[in-house]
């Protein structure tokens, strides 16, 4: 059985180009889409989520990152819409 989640962030500081917003409604509701499946889905983000995904500070360093990949911690990483993720992400798991 696969470890769990350690929140290193190396599954998805390359999905930049795989994971797009197509649009936004405000900083909270996305309309996205998962392009190496074609797969659209709605991303909500909410709560604590909302007020890491605002902040975008420490993600320069990390261009090729997921949109909704937030550093919460140096070296610890934080899914913003891990309730509402796509199907490929649901998925995975860390080996």
């Amino acid at each position: 059985m696969p470890d769990p989640c350690n929140r290193c962030g190396k599954c998805c500081l390359h999905m930049r180009k795989y994971l797009v917003i197509e649009q936004s409604i405000g900083d909270s509701q996305h309309y996205c889409r998962f392009k190496l499946t074609n797969q659209r889905f709605f991303a909500s983000i909410g709560g604590n989520e909302l007020m890491l995904f605002r902040d975008k500070n420490g993600m320069s360093a990390y261009p090729d990152a997921c949109p909704f990949l937030r550093m919460d911690s140096p070296g610890s990483f934080y899914c913003t819409i891990y309730s509402s993720r796509p199907d490929h992400c649901r998925s995975f798991t860390c080996s």
